[in-house]
């Protein structure tokens, strides 16, 4: 079959006017190792473009760069926290909108392989599980447990009916539907989970949907992972010899049947004080190569990897950056790299076939300037300002969950009803990063530790106030059950601490209340103390040019920024490999802007020593700490 009839096929039947009304349909053919597409050999090169790490004004202008590479498909997870915020309260607008996402694609002539989870993984917080199941007692995550399917039951009857019209067979883009997501990687091995899975989305899709699964390159792993579905494997880079055992493996579960890579890694992402992870194009191009001489299908994990704004980075081994650049093809910002024109370049050799589509023109960023901003005080001086509503007390400390506070940080404070002197302070079970602070002074901070309780000698007074600021740095990506906050005794000297009050703070409601209230005076700049947690800023005009840009604070060490109600995410220079933060313009706006900052450790660009005028930058290009890892 010449590679113009199968490769764009969906392009030619389109242009041809084929509707559902004229029986459409996607199938696997055994007896052919293929796709079949309306009866026609089928084969995809895809490229992973995560909606929901867009803003939804980019959406049209990321999938017409993907179709200019020569690609002729996408594949989207969906996270169900996002779109579930909380029990019963549905999301699909703005960046949720996943029904205009699959509505661009289909305009483009794309297919789309959707990955609905419910888990995703995706280095994506709680692999997009919604925080709020952790509230259930033992509930066993991506298992058969009933407490846990009950929930996917009542998420995918709110799912499955926006995805119905845009089955390929109802004249939508989709042609296929995975199960789950490397469930094979996961402890439980639970097939009685997967298989019900399977059963649930065949009731709401229909019996003709075809379904996969994806899994590691291992025996072990298809092996878990595979149930009554097409099973396909993951790889990335690496020689001919080592590609075909890896097809090998999906070969061994699916003797008939086309063969498949589902991410296939031409990047990978970064965490926080590692060093910037690069995927050298050679590789990428060799393999890419020899996947076609295998006749298989494959999906360029991720195209265009996007941003995990506000709190929606994971952890892996560590915390994930807000950048999800991955080193992609497209970078974070949406602009072509020369990863980008090889492998476009590539595909042109390797099907024989002119890309008919024109590069896209990159879009415009813009150098915006210094900001100075001001610091409106400590959080820890503003938390008069926190409703009576945000406040909880208890006799011992409580989780995020339990507070029903399912991001950012909580401040849990108590009196210490001892005599002044030197005590050794320790929390059980503190999940992630605390900042001890004694009558308003910072007496340094805690980690995590996995085989021993976090400690630290603190100096206090007599009567002193012990307040932990706990910030959560994102909820683990491979579905094991992530409480946040402090789960267990806090202790001096070996004697317990009882009766807490909690602090579940929004910065944003936190500053506007504070704001309010405090005189024009005030706000001219209160001091900071050193290392103490912080809220800084400022207003600012912007004229009619409204572009990108990437917020640049130079010489701080770590926080929160928020830009006009949006909460851009994280920015920790300190440890990089992530300097910047990307900006797209429609946070900004003509007029008036206002950027709050919280500053967790200290200020940079200080004009005074109280660190009550400090000053950032907004630059047109991203920024990255050096050396680099290459793989």
């Amino acid at each position: 079959m010449a590679f113009t009839s199968v490769f764009f096929y969906h392009v030619l039947a389109q242009k041809a006017g084929l509707t559902a009304d004229q029986e459409r349909s996607f199938s696997i053919d055994y007896n052919n190792n293929q796709f079949l597409k309306d009866g026609m050999p089928y084969r995809y090169i895809a490229g992973a473009v995560h909606y929901f790490r867009i803003p939804e004004i980019y959406w049209y202008d990321r999938l017409k760069k993907v179709r200019a590479a020569g690609l002729n498909a996408i594949q989207t997870y969906v996270p169900w926290n996002l779109h579930e915020p909380f029990p019963g309260k549905f999301y699909f607008s703005n960046m949720a909108n996943l029904t205009e996402f699959l509505f661009l694609a289909n305009k483009l002539n794309l297919s789309v392989i959707l990955r609905p989870g419910p888990f995703i993984c995706a280095e994506w917080e709680n692999g997009g599980l919604p925080w709020w199941l952790l509230n259930e007692p033992d509930i066993r995550l991506r298992t058969s447990d009933p407490k846990f399917m009950w929930r996917v039951q009542l998420w995918y009857a709110e799912l499955m009916p926006k995805i119905i019209p845009f089955l390929y067979r109802n004249g939508g883009p989709i042609i296929m539907v995975q199960i789950e997501n490397e469930y094979g990687s996961y402890k439980e091995c639970d097939q009685t989970y997967t298989a019900s899975l399977a059963s649930l989305f065949r009731v709401h899709l229909g019996p003709d949907v075809t379904l996969f699964t994806t899994d590691g390159h291992s025996l072990k792993m298809v092996k878990c992972g595979s149930i009554s579905v097409y099973p396909t494997v993951d790889f990335g880079p690496m020689n001919f010899q080592r590609v075909r055992e890896a097809f090998a493996i999906q070969r061994y579960f699916a003797p008939k049947g086309p063969l498949v890579n589902s991410e296939f890694y031409a990047g990978w992402f970064d965490e926080w004080g590692r060093n910037h992870s690069v995927t050298l194009i050679k590789p990428v191009l060799e393999t890419m190569e020899y996947m076609w001489i295998l006749n298989a299908s494959f999906t360029i994990y991720v195209f265009h990897g996007g941003s995990n704004f506000g709190f929606m980075s994971g952890i892996s081994a560590l915390p994930v950056t807000t950048s999800y650049d991955y080193d992609a093809p497209l970078n974070e910002a949406g602009d072509i790299t020369p990863k980008y024109l090889a492998i476009r370049a590539q595909i042109e050799r390797l099907t024989g076939v002119s890309n008919l589509y024109p590069l896209p023109p990159a879009n415009i960023k813009i150098a915006y300037g210094t900001l100075k901003l001001r610091s409106l005080g400590t959080l820890v001086s503003l938390l008069n300002f926190v409703s009576p509503m945000k406040r909880v007390i208890s006799k011992r400390t409580q989780s995020f969950e339990s507070l029903n506070w399912p991001y950012g940080t909580v401040l849990y404070e108590a009196r210490v009803p001892f005599s002044a002197g030197k005590y050794v302070l320790k929390i059980s079970g503190l999940k992630d990063l605390a900042y001890v602070i004694v009558d308003g002074q910072l007496q340094g901070t805690l980690m995590e530790r996995k085989k021993q309780e976090p400690s630290m000698d603190i100096q206090i007074s007599d009567n002193s106030t012990l307040q932990i600021l706990v910030e959560n740095l994102g909820r683990q990506t491979f579905g094991y059950v992530d409480k946040k906050g402090i789960l267990g005794n806090v202790s001096l000297s070996g004697a317990v601490l009882t009766t807490w009050i909690h602090y579940r703070i929004s910065i944003e409601a936190l500053f506007n209340t504070a704001y309010s209230y405090i005189p024009a005076t005030g706000r001219k700049g209160l001091p900071s103390t050193p290392f103490t947690p912080t809220i800084y800023t400022a207003d600012f005009l912007l004229g009619s040019s409204i572009e990108d840009t990437f917020f640049y604070p130079k010489g701080w060490g770590k926080g929160q920024l928020y830009l006009n109600g949006h909460n851009v995410g994280r920015y920790w220079p300190r440890l990089g490999p992530q300097l910047t933060l990307y900006v797209p313009k429609n946070m900004l706006r003509q007029g008036n802007n206002r950027a709050i900052i919280l500053e967790y450790e200290n200020p940079g660009q200080c004009v005074d020593q109280h660190e009550t005028v400090c000053a950032i930058q907004f630059i047109d290009f991203p920024l990255l700490s050096k050396p680099v890892s290459s793989r």
